[in-house]
């Protein structure tokens, strides 16, 4: 049987012009055998038999037979007939055949069928050993994937999104700001054995060294793309790709979606180099999606639940903010909403660190709805969400979607951990601020990681026969009372701080304010009716002045001022909030936390405590 060849793909992805597919013939006067052809021939062509048993006699001329050198028809020698065995072995031998020849057509086309259309990449393989950035391909079948979320409002031939879509359903600003960052680094280590997925988030601002290297440039050739030197690590992609259009601008060439194209590929090859050499490990597979891809995804799923910690009030003033308005608790939030939870960057607690808390929450969101509607698992739901999302997602070309969705089990599962990548302090760089790394620590801590996969995933729990299932999650239950809780101190962010140690001790927040910048001592004021509750977070406070009815404070209300006689609670592991259900959303830490080392690297996010898969973040 001759050997079909797969359609040719360039270099990004493009399909080649079809062919018609060829066979290629087998050698002349060559035939397989089967089992028993050897045990004839070789009887035949040696002249004896080791049965003892009288030689096949020819019917013919003798050219025709066997000893005539030919294979003209035989009788069959007395007694000589053929095993039951062997032909039952034949027949299995030729129907397993059969099955892997079709099983293998069969993933082959529906590989090929999800793919098509799907922006591809050759990034991965374009750094070769030898080159800075370059670190070698591990053993074993775990995968190391890095996800990209680019900050540009281009569509993929270059063009401007529509304003419409851009600024006033997305609330992203301009089409002209953004460039090319990329604001969301991710990289991801699944085991091939079931194990904890691990998710390290690169804070996008870390100043890093960003090495260059050759790159191959259709219509160009192969130039070398010059060092850059120490800065933010999300500005590699853009930096590059502007050298690879200068370049490919000199060509005089005219094709605004090839040039768009081809420095894209030299962005995505500097920002790799840049990770590898930062983390030391290689990146097997990787996954870009730009600003629209998010929006797109969550409309492809349906809305998605989030959790927050307290509430979040982000206004659009002078052009920034993201306008986004949320409870604290769990909130069913649409695409557009969705956009701004991730890139809301003001009027959090721990700024950039919280930006990076919100974007893995949404990880962990999108990954739980997509195991809730099974789409994982059925081939034709995931055509589907490709369909949608193939304008805004860019995958490598060595990318079997199919043998992902298999491995990935454990990711959608639940079992997944996300950490910030810590950081050492801070720096100016070109009049901006940006974080300090340590490169010798990171590499340390992630390569203990992703090179331990001793330890598999637990076995699925297995709930008796009598017990109901697990309740969907619910919104938080509306408070007994409005709480709200005023900062009287010059620390950024304390209210929302303490309105996230409020809300592990069961107690949501409703509203966070400023109150002054001379407040000495925390105060407890609560209106009619809310004597008990002012009690119960004096204790969870643990402040010193009791708790005061005050005629100013309506009926069902309290207000808490936060002085500077209060501290912050130490950092503490994931819990669950004492008024969720079991199986209800999580919460991190209530401030940020340090590892051994001392590096600041700010509380994981645990998608493996809660059963629903929603942690509770800022």
């Amino acid at each position: 049987m001759g050997e079909w060849y797969p359609e040719p793909r360039g270099r990004h992805g493009v399909e080649q012009p079809r062919r018609t597919p060829q066979r290629r013939p087998a050698p002349p006067q060559q035939r397989r055998h089967g089992p028993d052809d050897y045990e004839f021939d070789y009887d035949a062509d040696h002249g004896h038999d080791y049965d003892d048993r009288p030689d096949v006699v020819s019917q013919g001329n003798g050219s025709g037979g066997r000893r005539g050198g030919g294979r003209g028809t035989s009788a069959p020698r007395p007694g000589r007939a053929r095993k039951p065995g062997l032909l039952a072995g034949r027949i299995t031998a030729a129907v397993m055949s059969t099955v892997v020849v079709l099983a293998t057509g069969f993933v082959w086309f529906e590989n090929k069928q999800l793919t098509d259309g799907l922006h591809t990449t050759d990034s991965i393989n374009q750094i070769k050993p030898g080159e800075d950035g370059y670190v070698a391909p591990h053993l074993g079948a775990d995968v190391n994937l890095l996800l990209i979320g680019l900050d540009s409002r281009k569509d993929m031939n270059g063009d401007d999104l529509p304003t419409s879509l851009v600024e006033d359903e997305l609330h992203a600003g301009s089409s002209g700001i953004g460039g090319y960052n990329t604001n969301v680094l991710i990289l991801m280590h699944i085991p091939a054995n079931g194990g904890k997925v691990t998710a390290y988030s690169i804070p996008r601002d870390s100043d890093v060294e960003r090495p260059g290297g050759p790159a191959a440039i259709p219509g160009v050739g192969t130039v070398q793309v010059p060092d850059m030197g120490m800065g933010k690590i999300k500005e590699a992609y853009g930096d590059a790709k502007s050298f690879a259009e200068t370049k490919i601008a000199a060509t005089g060439s005219k094709d605004k979606a090839k040039e768009e194209a081809e420095s894209r590929e030299v962005g995505r090859e500097a920002t790799i180099r840049a990770v590898q050499k930062l983390t030391g490990v290689h990146v097997d597979h990787l996954a870009e999606v730009n600003l629209l891809g998010f929006y797109d995804i969550v409309n492809a799923i349906g809305s998605i639940q989030v959790c927050l910690k307290a509430p979040a009030d982000d206004p659009i003033e002078d052009g920034a903010g993201t306008g986004l308005k949320l409870p604290a608790g769990v909130s069913t939030i649409n695409a557009a909403t969705a956009l701004q939870f991730v890139r809301q960057r003001f009027h959090l607690p721990n700024g950039d660190l919280d930006r990076t808390h919100r974007q893995q929450a949404f990880l962990s969101s999108v990954t739980q709805k997509l195991r809730q509607n099974g789409v994982l698992n059925d081939v034709g739901s995931m055509q589907k969400l490709f369909n949608v999302v193939k304008n805004d997602i860019v995958i490598d070309d060595g990318w079997s979607v199919l043998d992902f969705a298999s491995q990935a089990s454990n990711l959608t599962g639940g079992n997944t951990e996300f950490i910030t990548l810590p950081t050492t302090g801070f720096a100016t760089i070109n009049g901006e601020s940006a974080v300090t790394v340590n490169p010798a620590a990171i590499k340390a801590q992630i390569t203990s990681v992703f090179n331990n996969d001793a330890a598999v995933a637990p076995p699925p729990a297995t709930a008796s026969s009598s017990s109901p299932p697990p309740a969907a999650p619910s919104t938080t239950p509306t408070p007994p009372a409005a709480i709200t809780i005023e900062n009287g101190t010059t620390t950024t962010g304390l209210a929302l701080k303490v309105s996230g140690v409020l809300f592990d001790a069961g107690i949501p927040v409703s509203k966070t304010g400023n109150g002054g910048n001379g407040v000495q001592h925390t105060v407890i004021r609560y209106g009619a009716g809310e004597e008990a509750l002012a009690k119960q977070i004096q204790a969870k406070l643990g402040t010193k002045t009791a708790p005061t009815a005050s005629s100013s404070v309506p009926k069902g209300a309290v207000v808490i001022t936060i002085g500077y006689d209060y501290k912050l609670p130490p950092a503490t592991t994931s819990t669950a909030p004492s008024n969720q259900p079991s199986g209800g959303p999580t919460s991190v830490a209530t401030d940020n936390s340090s590892d051994s080392s001392g590096l600041n690297s700010g509380p994981p996010v645990d998608m493996a405590d809660s059963k629903n898969g929603i942690p509770c973040v800022y």
